[in-house]
């Protein structure tokens, strides 16, 4: 049974240097090989780097070690497939297999729980992600792989993965959960059983990994929205993708996940996140910017071709980092030349409003904005209900800052005092100094959307009682989009509005603010100061209003 459909034929590979819509996907992997592979050399994975994360919190050091190793075999394996007669490609892969099937774990220090005793059979993201890199490097290299390689990485799969998996009738919270952790260990899981070991997936084992997928699904609304933000979206989505569309295959099409309705609300999230350029919708844990991947937007475009846009190639990516070998691969599989060669205009126009999470997103030829209601207790959740981003010329200028630098203490009980989760990044008032708190009662109310209007009171948000509402409300036309806050006070207190942005403010006499190529007309008695915050995508500039007694409303024109 061929589960990888072109991907399984040595001729596809061998023909992509003559194809110019595999162009860049052949350089990027020339460039990283000149640049990265050909002098690879592997480090060991040292103890005293992989306990740095329980005594310090620090991630990176030893991720930076791991993810290297998976980002030579991301590239080696389409190399050794497109160049069979060059030997290096699969000699150095090979080194490299090795080395990670001598790994103490598959699992990421940060996802190990404890670090006490031995446990090197867990399951998090990434040691089933590695059992799929595995399973499919086993299936397309074959024979070229020495039978100690080919038998080694039956076994430690199956030690590390499938028996962990088999052993109960429910591994950990992320088979009954519904992020993206439930989506891509079920996927690679899945994926690597149906490659490696068809027979065990049998009846037990498909409604198990598809009861699990299905409540992968029932995380989204409707409307489709990953309030997780935008790169989840694209991680979760992608290993289900790869599952739906091996399943599909392994029951002779009688399990066919695309079918289901609420797929088409998905498939088309990505699309609308995009603001101006690549600058996107940067809400909850997301970036600045924005690719979509190759892989996993044109296999959507297969099923739903006239709901799904592809903007222009240069919006797109064949890699989500951290060496996932699979979005390489399935990004040449699926790769669709018409889609490829013919984009949709990445100027398109839109406004999309979804009533579930509460998001909206517009885009005009002049400008993009993003706003959200929601409450504080999301899925990477950050303190930012009534926040908004204004973008234009390619990049955000009134900014939602994104991720902070994951450590033990970004997820730990210490997440909102640091600067990125909390609302003191966002733009959004102060009460007293007071920033909004976490919880799912921090919610917006009264929110109501009307094509050109957004509004919602955020004073929920806040424990404070000095104010019994804040009506937020965002005004949008063709040119320009307008903020209007309105307080109403139960007793005094100092009110202070909050804007940031990446880009150092020029103040233009006492009511006007110069952000890159953005305007800002301020109305409302309020004396203004600039100071600035260190954020992992930069220094913010915190552009401050703070509003004079007895002065209970406040509004922005941005254009």
């Amino acid at each position: 049974m061929n589960l990888l459909g072109r991907g399984a034929d040595p001729s596809f590979w061998q023909g992509l240097t003559e194809k110019k819509e595999f162009a860049r996907y052949v350089r990027e992997l020339n460039n990283y090989w000149k640049k990265e592979g050909e002098s690879y050399e592997i480090s060991v994975l040292p103890y005293s780097k992989w306990k740095l994360f329980w005594e310090t919190g620090d991630r990176g050091e030893y991720e930076s070690l791991y993810f290297s190793r998976r980002r030579l075999i991301e590239h080696a394996l389409p190399l050794s497939l497109i160049y069979p007669d060059k030997t290096e490609y699969v000699d150095k892969l090979t080194d490299v297999v090795f080395a990670i099937l001598d790994e103490y774990t598959w699992c990421l220090p940060a996802h190990q729980d404890q670090n006490v005793r031995n446990d090197n059979s867990r399951v998090d993201l990434f040691a089933s992600e590695t059992a799929f890199h595995l399973a499919l490097i086993y299936t397309l290299l074959g024979d070229r792989l020495e039978p100690l390689i080919r038998d080694r990485i039956r076994v430690e799969v199956r030690r590390r993965v499938f028996d962990t998996i088999l052993s109960c009738d429910s591994y950990g919270w992320w088979e009954t959960g519904k992020t993206n952790w439930t989506a891509v260990c079920t996927g690679s899981v899945g994926c690597a059983m149906m490659l490696l070991e068809p027979e065990l997936m049998d009846e037990y084992m498909t409604e198990r990994l598809t009861r699990a997928m299905d409540g992968f699904l029932s995380g989204f609304e409707d409307d489709g929205v990953c309030t997780e933000g935008c790169g989840y979206w694209g991680y979760g989505v992608s290993y289900f993708v790869y599952f739906a569309d091996m399943l599909k295959t392994f029951t002779d099409g009688r399990i066919d996940y695309f079918k289901r309705e609420k797929m088409r609300a998905i498939a088309t999230f990505p699309q609308k996140m995009f603001l101006s350029g690549k600058s996107a919708v940067s809400f909850a844990d997301g970036n600045l910017t924005l690719e979509y991947l190759f892989a996993v937007m044109h296999r959507l475009k297969d099923e739903y071709p006239e709901d799904v846009l592809i903007y222009s190639p240069d919006f797109g990516s064949f890699s989500g980092g951290c060496g996932r070998l699979e979005m390489r691969l399935f990004g040449a599989i699926w790769l669709n030349a018409d889609y490829y060669n013919n984009p949709a205009d990445s100027d398109t126009s839109f406004e999309e409003y979804a009533q579930n999470a509460m998001w909206l997103t517009k885009r005009t030829p002049s400008y993009g904005f993003a706003a959200k209601a929601g409450h504080n207790a999301e899925m990477h959740n950050h303190n930012d209900v009534g926040s908004f981003i204004f973008a234009k010329g390619g990049r955000q200028i009134l900014a939602d800052v994104g991720s902070g630098v994951y450590s033990r203490q970004y997820f730990g009980k210490e997440r909102y005092t640091i600067f990125e989760p909390s609302s003191r990044s966002h733009s959004l008032p102060l009460i007293d100094g007071e920033e909004q708190f976490v919880g799912r009662d921090a919610a917006a109310r009264d929110v109501v959307y009307e094509r050109g209007s957004f509004s919602m009171d955020i004073a929920g948000a806040y424990s404070t009682g000095a104010v019994r509402s804040i009506k937020r409300s965002f005004v949008m036309d063709d040119e320009s989009v307008t903020l209007t806050d309105v307080f109403e006070r139960t007793r005094e207190c100092r009110i202070v509005e909050r804007l940031v942005t990446f880009i150092e403010p020029e103040m233009i006499g006492d009511r006007v603010i110069r952000i890159g190529d953005c305007t800002l007309e301020i109305y409302g008695d309020a004396s203004v100061s600039v100071g600035t915050e260190k954020a992992a995508a930069g220094t913010c500039y915190l552009i401050d209003f703070a509003l004079a007694d007895g002065t209970d409303e406040f509004k922005v024109v941005m254009k």
